[in-house]
């Protein structure tokens, strides 16, 4: 069953900021789990029209990415400033 987590930012956020701290929580999972097995493994999307970003963590892969995404984030940003919401499929 798929479950993601949907990052919601307030408006205004940065969107290279968040692009380019989605891409280390990448590059360190890589250094985890091998360059091959992330790009099999892990999933997400960035939307266009709102500052959000979806990781699908149904994977040790994804999961993995989603917490080092969400850690500098939060040192980014601080704690409060989104929020995450994980979602699992019902079907």
């Amino acid at each position: 069953m798929p479950v993601v987590c949907r990052f919601t930012f307030p408006e205004g956020t940065d969107r290279e900021v968040m692009e380019a701290h989605l891409a280390l929580a990448i590059i360190a999972t890589e250094c985890t789990f091998g360059k091959p097995k992330v790009r099999l493994s892990a999933a997400y999307c960035l939307a266009k029209e709102v500052p959000q970003i979806v990781i699908d963590v149904s994977t040790e892969v994804g999961e993995h990415i989603a917490q080092i995404f969400a850690g500098l984030m939060m040192h980014e940003i601080g704690e409060e400033a989104f929020s995450v919401d994980r979602i699992a499929d019902a079907s």
